[in-house]
């Protein structure tokens, strides 16, 4: 059987628009500009976390670790979602990937919180234990199924930045 040129140019254009998947977050700073934020938000076709910077996805990965991080909810995306019944990337956490272990050094008997977000039943990203809105925060360990978080603030009800703890 032949394939035409056609037919292998559009099958180099499939293969070369696959991001990279990697496991950590020491290996997603082999693909951005670590001087940029970038946007990491869940990928629910591939089961995992798609990490975005400038506008474009460089990688897929399992678990990240960010710095001086913010949780981002677009209001109009998630009415989108609530309407139609249909996800759609709306929610992000920005901020600068670093290695885990930066992170997690020293601050293994500091209480980390869990925090989630769903659109269906919360309108900005929620801390687990106390209910309150999260704002941003110094740490955010992020997974596909879970994000946890480190030294934080939380929202006020006009959406204002507060003290957590």
């Amino acid at each position: 059987m032949t394939i035409s040129k056609e037919q292998v140019f559009q099958r180099a254009m499939e293969m070369s628009n696959k991001k990279p998947r990697v496991q950590i977050s020491r290996e997603v700073l082999d693909h951005i500009d670590t001087a940029v934020k970038v946007r990491v938000y869940r990928n629910l076709t591939w089961k995992c976390l798609s990490v975005q910077q400038n506008g474009i996805v460089k990688c897929h990965a399992d678990n990240v670790v960010l710095r001086d991080f913010k949780m981002i909810v677009n209001p109009a995306g998630r009415e989108k979602v609530r309407t139609e019944k249909q996800k759609n990337v709306h929610s992000f956490i920005e901020g600068y990937v670093i290695d885990s272990t930066e992170a997690w050094k020293n601050k293994i008997n500091f209480n980390w919180s869990e925090c989630y977000y769903n659109p269906y039943k919360t309108d900005f990203w929620m801390e687990c234990e106390t209910g309150q809105f999260v704002d941003c925060g110094e740490y955010a360990d992020i997974a596909p199924e879970s994000v946890l978080i480190y030294n934080y603030l939380y929202k006020t009800k006009q959406h204002e930045t507060i003290n957590s703890k």
